[in-house]
């Protein structure tokens, strides 16, 4: 078996060349590990992005219904509110007819005393609505922060992305095609999320 003779500064420069091939492919693992973990970071943000926008118009939706609502009381509050002032006005007007005294005169006062008696109940049953109004909308923010943590929890589960992108590349499960419709890959997981 033929044996190769090295003296010593071939056998350092050979060392030099393994320790500097050992450095440099250690560099590259890393840059390759590194490059795997800005995209799976990427894909992390997407994904929470655009739950994100869903949890967001769901948020919208239950705010601007909860504002509507909150309006349409108001305005009940308001016309109530003037009705009672137009018989505040009409009651003034008719103890003026009746100021000579008597039974009449004391069946007036008796109205408007009855009239500041349904005034005080109005009001209160006015604050007792705007305290229910008040109630709600934090009961319905609550549950929508609720419904929030909710679909984050079922996006991340892995289960359910897994059971998604089966689904995905299983084609015969998927309804039929339309004649018009245009032949198109499959979306990956990700994107369909997106789109529901």
């Amino acid at each position: 078996m033929p044996h190769i003779q090295y003296n010593t500064m071939e056998i350092i420069l050979l060392c030099g060349a393994g320790v500097l091939l050992l450095f440099a492919g250690y560099r590259f693992g890393r840059l390759i590990a590194g490059l795997s973990a800005v995209k799976q970071i990427a894909e992390k943000e997407k994904e929470l992005f655009t739950a994100q926008k869903g949890f967001k118009t769901l948020y919208e939706q239950e705010l601007s219904a909860a504002k509507a609502e909150a309006g349409r009381l108001k305005e009940q509050v308001d016309a109530l509110t003037q009705r009672v002032e137009e018989y505040r006005k009409k009651a003034a007007g008719y103890g003026g007819l009746f100021s000579s005294g008597g039974k009449r005169a004391d069946a007036m006062y008796a109205l408007l005393l009855e009239n500041e008696a349904l005034e005080e109940a109005l009001y209160s049953q006015n604050e007792k609505l705007r305290q229910e109004r008040t109630d709600s909308l934090k009961d319905q923010l609550r549950a929508t922060s609720y419904r929030r943590v909710l679909m984050s929890q079922l996006m991340n589960d892995e289960r359910i992305k897994s059971y998604v992108a089966e689904i995905l590349a299983d084609e015969k499960a998927l309804p039929g095609k339309p004649d018009n419709h245009v032949d198109r890959p499959a979306l990956p997981a990700a994107e369909v999320r997106s789109e529901g």
